[in-house]
């Protein structure tokens, strides 16, 4: 019973049917038309079933307080309870929010090293693609030199194979000589 039904609680401290029922006085109670003699017997009577009456009330009256006494007790502890679970639940959620601003703290950081992460690797890349463009270019250099070696050492057979068809011819006519 999480909510409490005031009518219902009621009910229980003090019975409806008690205050629904007609008040009608019993026939034993009923003004008559004594006689003389009789009425100190009648009103004795009348008083004794009045006491009486007192005295049922007043049992009627201390149950109900009783019953309201009770009620009151087991509504405090059912505060008591909530309040206990609502003081846990608000630590509890104070010790989420706590987690989750670390865990924020935490997700910036990381989306701060991944920006550093993608920065350096974005100027990786960059020196990676300048390194390939140099090697590129030595190649190409490296090409022409080896093309230019290569026509270079043709030449220089060209003028060693002179040089040594004429070399020949020379030394006849100087040793002719």
């Amino acid at each position: 019973m999480n909510t409490l039904d005031i009518d219902q609680l009621e009910a229980d401290v003090i019975p409806r049917s008690e205050f629904d029922r007609q008040r009608t006085i019993p026939e034993r109670l009923q003004p008559e038309s004594p006689e003389p003699s009789d009425n100190a017997a009648v009103a004795l009577e009348m008083v004794s079933e009045a006491a009486a009456a007192i005295k049922h009330l007043e049992e009627q009256s201390a149950e109900a307080v009783a019953r309201a006494r009770e009620l009151a007790n087991s509504i405090v502890k059912k505060l008591e309870s909530t309040e206990a679970r609502a003081e846990r639940a608000e630590a509890a959620q104070q010790q989420s929010e706590a987690e989750v601003q670390e865990l924020s703290a935490e997700l910036a950081k990381t989306r701060a090293d991944l920006d550093t992460t993608r920065q350096q690797l974005a100027e990786n890349e960059d020196r990676l693609a300048a390194t390939e463009d140099r090697v590129r270019l030595t190649e190409a250099e490296s090409r022409d030199a080896q093309h230019r070696a290569l026509e270079s050492q043709a030449a220089i057979e060209k003028i060693m194979d002179a040089i040594r068809t004429q070399l020949p011819a020379r030394q006849e006519s100087a040793a002719a000589m």
